[in-house]
């Protein structure tokens, strides 16, 4: 009787377990009770490219003449100079134009409550004393000539990209697939680098110049052009 009792009781824990393996499967929703398959991964990095420097175009320069002239024609009436309160405690100095227009002090904004930015009324340029405004430029594509846009912010440094899908340089990396890599990045893109990329590091010249060993001819830390002009010092 008791070999039988014990088959039984065999049976039944058998029994048991199959339950339990059943239920956390349903549970987790997959069999955690088969060993891992122990394959290795083969997945394909992207390899490292440098592209070529873009196209840096200077920004446009206008004539606060000729805007004033076209706002009349538009408005029938003169565009004024800037009205100021009485009793403001900000002023605007004489000395300063607007560098994009070269518009006098009477059309410009004390645009941040006198701490040196300025906007003007003319042709709604922002800059301040150090004219930051001619530090910026253009920069373009040197494969389709079209304007770059900013698509990521670091710490040290901005990545700009061309997002012009008939361009030479993303359609010649497109038309360069395989039909195996096509379908990897139609499910992937961002495995491949098919775009035009510019990295825009940040440079603080003022450090440079005091720590620097040997004095350069121009003090870096009175430099209020364009960074891209320091090569033809």
């Amino acid at each position: 009787m008791y070999p039988q009792i014990i088959t039984y009781l065999l049976t039944f824990i058998k029994y048991q377990d199959q339950m339990i393996r059943t239920l956390l499967t349903l549970l987790i929703g997959k069999n955690m009770f088969d060993k891992p398959k122990e394959q290795p991964v083969n997945q394909p990095y992207r390899k490292l490219q440098v592209d070529e420097l873009p196209i840096i175009e200077p920004l446009q320069k206008l004539d606060y003449k000729i805007l004033m002239k076209e706002y009349f024609e538009n408005h029938g009436k003169l565009l004024k100079p800037v009205r100021r309160h009485a009793n403001s405690k900000t002023s605007v100095p004489s000395n300063i134009s607007c560098p994009k227009c070269g518009a006098p002090a009477d059309y410009l904004y004390a645009n941040n409550g006198g701490k040196g930015q300025y906007q003007c009324k003319v042709c709604a340029c922002v800059f301040n004393q150090k004219n930051q405004y001619l530090k910026e430029a253009i920069m373009k594509c040197p494969h389709c000539l079209k304007t770059l846009e900013k698509v990521k912010e670091r710490k040290d440094f901005d990545i700009y990209k061309c997002k012009n899908n008939v361009c030479s340089f993303y359609q010649r990396n497109l038309n360069g697939l395989s039909s195996k890599e096509r379908k990897r990045f139609k499910e992937n893109p961002h495995d491949f680098k098919m775009r035009y990329l510019f990295r825009q590091f940040h440079i603080e010249y003022k450090p440079l110049s005091k720590e620097s060993p040997k004095k350069p001819k121009v003090d870096l830390s009175r430099l209020y052009v364009s960074p891209h002009t320091l090569g033809s010092f």
